[in-house]
């Protein structure tokens, strides 16, 4: 289920992601590089946000993981 964000203020990808720790966040990007834009949408999973950046195709638009999404696997892979 996604839901539509009512405020209009400049983040981080980072503010973003402590804002709305347990979502997916859909972001308006300010330029294809950069690093702020405007939570559009949160949702509980990707693939909601991936079909609303299909349909906002006028925007450049970008998907951020929540505070508690972000993990990393802290190790090496070997491969033999």
């Amino acid at each position: 289920m996604y839901k539509k964000i009512e405020d209009d203020r400049r983040l981080t990808d980072n503010e973003a992601s402590e804002i709305y720790p347990d979502s997916f966040i859909l972001m308006h990007r300010e330029s294809m590089y950069g690093e702020f834009g405007v939570a559009l949408y949160i949702a509980d999973n990707m693939g909601e946000l991936i079909d609303l950046a299909l349909a906002e195709s006028d925007v450049l638009c970008g998907i951020v993981e929540g505070l508690n999404y972000k993990r990393s696997l802290g190790g090496v892979v070997v491969s033999g």
